[in-house]
């Protein structure tokens, strides 16, 4: 069983409502120690409830909030770069995640409050081949 699936159950949180997410760059939106730092995101009507047992957070983070967003490859990972708060916040998550019913949904509430761009990275990313495309 994974750990978020874990965390969904022990917490009552919807599965297909929460994103695994690892935050960058959090532009002090989100606490983060050296490096990057894991969230569990909570996907709601209005907002994404980013949560750290570990480090004791949990914050609220609007949608109206987000002012730009473009996906992004690094370091193997396909990353999403948005301004929040006229803050860099930047955050990647595992494949599998990009393509489920969360991620999508995570998708579609940010796009609904600003253009995403850059889905030639996305389509790539999650795409059959996508092995090929980390490598052009």
């Amino acid at each position: 069983m994974s750990s978020l699936k874990k965390y969904c159950e022990k917490n009552g949180l919807d599965e297909n409502k929460t994103f695994n997410m690892i935050v960058g760059q959090g532009g002090g939106i989100l606490p983060q120690k050296v490096g990057m730092q894991g969230y569990i995101a909570e996907i709601t009507d209005t907002s994404i409830i980013c949560t750290n047992d570990k480090l004791k957070v949990k914050k609220e983070i609007p949608f109206t909030s987000f002012t730009s967003a473009e996906f992004g490859i690094g370091s193997a990972q396909l990353w999403l770069q948005c301004i929040v708060d006229g803050a860099p916040f930047v955050f990647c998550s595992p494949r599998r995640d990009w393509k489920d019913t969360a991620g999508k949904l995570l998708l579609e509430k940010i796009g609904e409050q600003t253009e995403i761009k850059g889905w030639k990275e996305y389509n790539g990313y999650t795409g059959k081949l996508f092995f090929i495309y980390l490598w052009k």
